[in-house]
């Protein structure tokens, strides 16, 4: 993996933390907007999360600058005139499909993780039946189903970049692939696919081009196609994870930036933010300098890490996280300048979560770049998803 690099939107796996870049003095009156406007330092979230106020000043880029706290639900000025969000909430498999229940009224896209390669890149496998579980779950609720495919082994618990390299480097698994997917599609009344091909490099980058094409091809203009991309602070950066940028975005709908896991277990001697604001918008920065802004999609994180305590570092889930802090007899603190609640407890675990509140900071982010939307990984994890009409 790069230094630009994280690993997984699930959680299963980890990698090097990635490099931060002082952000671009284009997006900090908009950070400072955000965390002026959206990251109150009172007042409880709608998920019953812990608001504790923070006296720690949020630094615009290092500028030094500080945010004047205003009420959580003010939205950028311009958020009037912006396009709804789409919002897409991620499960996996094995999850229960009743609970995106609790996220229907704000969901658009249930995506569901999902079909993987096959080990030699030349088929990839059929839906469980617990993932058309999940795609049945949300054509009753009148969202659309996307079904996510992609480079993990099982075996490893990890995404595995030679699995990835078989099919993008072979114009014959490539379109194999592709005719498998699209058959996937038609037969199995899925709405959309993301591409979800991680722990790439460079040498990736031509094959993914070309399959996005392909995959394009393959299914129709009608079929929605996004594409899961790791976060970078740097353009240079997306190219070295195996991204070529402008050419997906010419084939594909979406491109989803996976802007969490920036840090996590893989560093257990170096907690810190899952996914904190300012390296969310420096990656947005990079990124919206190659793609236009109205085909990106904000991933969010909505999940934690803990680490020390006497236990291995290790994920948790929204609630878990409040009611460790709980059960310890701690406080929870929200750090504006990150937008993630954060615990240090009487053990000397530290815990780093992104609940609700964060995602609304989120939302208003996009709203206030004009992003195609927002992305939740993931529902079994996550506080339920609320997300007001624009």
């Amino acid at each position: 993996m790069t230094p630009t690099s994280v690993r997984t939107r699930s959680g299963r796996a980890g990698g090097s933390r990635p490099v931060v870049a002082v952000a671009p003095l284009a997006v900090l009156p908009l950070l400072a907007l955000v965390l002026g406007g959206c990251t109150s330092t009172g007042g409880a979230s709608s998920s019953g999360a812990p608001t504790t106020s923070s006296s720690e000043a949020a630094t615009l880029g290092g500028t030094g600058s500080s945010a004047d706290p205003a009420p959580a639900d003010a939205a950028p000025a311009d958020a009037a005139t912006a396009p709804d969000l789409d919002v897409t909430g991620f499960v996996l498999e094995g999850a229960d499909p009743d609970l995106v229940d609790a996220s229907a009224a704000s969901l658009d896209v249930v995506g569901v993780d999902g079909v993987l390669l096959a080990s030699d890149g030349a088929s990839v496998g059929s839906p469980s039946l617990e993932a058309e579980a999940h795609r049945d779950a949300a054509h009753a609720r009148g969202l659309q189903a996307q079904l996510l495919m992609s480079n993990f082994d099982e075996r490893l618990g990890d995404f595995s970049e030679p699995i990835a390299s078989a099919l993008l480097s072979s114009p014959a698994n490539r379109s194999a692939v592709a005719a498998d997917l699209a058959s996937r599609v038609s037969s199995g009344g899925w709405d959309s696919v993301m591409i979800d091909l991680e722990g790439l490099t460079a040498a990736d980058s031509a094959g993914l081009t070309a399959f996005a094409g392909e995959l394009r091809a393959a299914v129709g203009p009608e079929v929605r196609l996004d594409v899961a991309l790791q976060a970078s602070t740097t353009e240079e950066g997306y190219a070295e994870l195996g991204y070529d940028v402008p050419a997906l975005a010419a084939s594909l709908d979406h491109l989803t930036l996976m802007a969490y896991d920036e840090h996590g277990p893989w560093e257990p001697d170096d907690p810190g933010p899952v996914g904190s604001l300012d390296w969310t918008i420096d990656s947005l920065a990079a990124l919206t300098g190659l793609a236009p802004t109205d085909q990106v999609v904000l991933g969010v994180a909505g999940y934690g890490y803990r680490w020390g305590g006497g236990e291995p570092a290790g994920q948790i889930t929204d609630e878990e996280a409040r009611d460790r802090v709980e059960d310890a007899g701690g406080t929870a603190r929200w750090d504006s300048a990150a937008a993630e609640q954060t615990a240090t407890l009487a053990d000397g675990a530290v815990l780093w979560w992104s609940d609700a509140r964060s995602l609304d900071t989120r939302v208003s982010l996009a709203r206030g770049l004009g992003l195609a939307g927002v992305a939740v990984w993931s529902l079994d994890l996550s506080d339920p998803v609320e997300v007001d009409a624009g």
